[in-house]
């Protein structure tokens, strides 16, 4: 195992890491990473901004081998100094190194009820296709789970709950690998759709809404959702787009529930 010692002062200093870690190839060999972040409170974004390009610079290192950790500043060390230490492993676990608990990012990038992504997540990528519009053809779909409250209210919280993850399995068993979905609100789901017009969009979600439709949900009784979709469009902010998506699936609900209305 490889110990590496940071102090974060300001922005030159993430550069300086991540061209260490470059240049000096530091990853050879490593089968984990663990990141650990001594802080007062300031340079809350270091971690996952330096996971982030753990990731995309070593795809053959698996996200679920990144791991990232926050502690209060060391008695030792100045209230207002900002540490990061790096731990590099090669052929060893995690837990190698000591019963403290390290959450994998690919943890923290998953809402725990669903297994999707969180709604930090799923935004991120969305800004991304956002400004990747003029490129590549996509879609935004909101999944709204019909009466959601309701069933936690007649039949409890437990069976909401199964209700969102039986939704979000559906969901991903239609969805291709390139597309992508998170958790948006309790009982909301955002879709992102990757190389599709209006046609395809609609195709896909109907497929969604049908098999949520006629899928036994054990207790629960007649599960439905309603849908709101938008392309998303070059020259138009996110909110644009999401205020579009979203004024869809409110005309979804508005029409009866079980639908899906496009923008």
């Amino acid at each position: 195992m490889r110990h590496y010692i940071y102090s974060l002062q300001s922005e030159k200093d993430l550069e300086k890491i991540t061209d260490d870690i470059y240049e000096q190839d530091m990853l050879e060999s490593a089968t984990s990473v663990v990141l650990e972040l001594f802080s007062a409170g300031k340079h809350k974004d270091i971690l996952q901004r330096l996971s982030d390009f753990l990731i995309e610079k070593y795809p053959e290192l698996p996200v679920e081998a990144v791991f990232v950790t926050t502690s209060p500043v060391r008695e030792d060390d100045d209230v207002d100094k900002t540490t990061l230490v790096m731990m590099i492993l090669e052929n060893s676990e995690v837990t190698d190194i000591g019963s403290k608990k390290f959450r994998s990012v690919s943890e923290a990038k998953q809402d725990p009820l669903s297994g999707v992504y969180t709604r930090t997540e799923i935004e991120r990528v969305f800004v991304k296709l956002v400004e990747e519009a003029g490129v590549l053809n996509s879609a935004l779909v909101l999944l709204d789970i019909d009466k959601l409250d309701q069933i936690n209210v007649s039949l409890g919280h437990d069976a909401g709950d199964y209700v969102i993850r039986k939704t979000a399995d559906i969901i991903k068993q239609i969805l291709r690998d390139s597309d992508v979905i998170g958790r948006w609100e309790s009982e909301k789901f955002m879709i992102l759709l990757r190389d599709v017009d209006a046609e395809s969009t609609t195709s896909v979600a109907e497929r969604i809404r049908e098999k949520i439709e006629t899928e036994d949900f054990a207790d629960v009784k007649d599960v439905t959702a309603s849908f709101g979709a938008t392309l998303i469009t070059p020259g138009l902010s996110c909110e644009e787009i999401f205020e579009k998506a979203d004024r869809a699936l409110a005309m979804a609900k508005e029409n009866g529930r079980n639908r899906f209305e496009m923008l």
